[in-house]
């Protein structure tokens, strides 16, 4: 009787210690790909913010192109240059 109850305690006791191991083992993977997940939630979070100014600063560029584009279409050069001096008789000054 004593034979058949220690050799129960010696089957109960590893198999304990298999699901211990397993437990350990498994826990230790789904803290692993956890990390793994932060990780790449904040990397997404990050590239998202970059995203966000090189987009600003596009717009920004856009938006002074057409402004520049928009001030060039309306120049005209001056071609003939007029200079005044005080003898001048087109002058109103007394």
């Amino acid at each position: 009787m004593k034979k058949n109850l220690s050799i129960y305690y010696g089957l109960l006791s590893l198999t304990v210690l298999v699901q211990v191991v397993l437990t350990v083992f498994t826990l230790s993977q789904n803290i692993g790909y956890g990390q793994k997940i932060s990780y790449l939630e904040n990397k997404r979070e990050n590239i998202a913010v970059e995203k966000n100014q090189i987009s600003q600063e596009l717009a920004q560029i856009i938006a002074i192109k057409k402004l520049e584009q928009t001030e060039n279409d309306g120049f005209i050069p001056i071609s003939d240059v007029i200079s005044v001096n005080r003898d001048s008789s087109n002058l109103a000054l007394k």
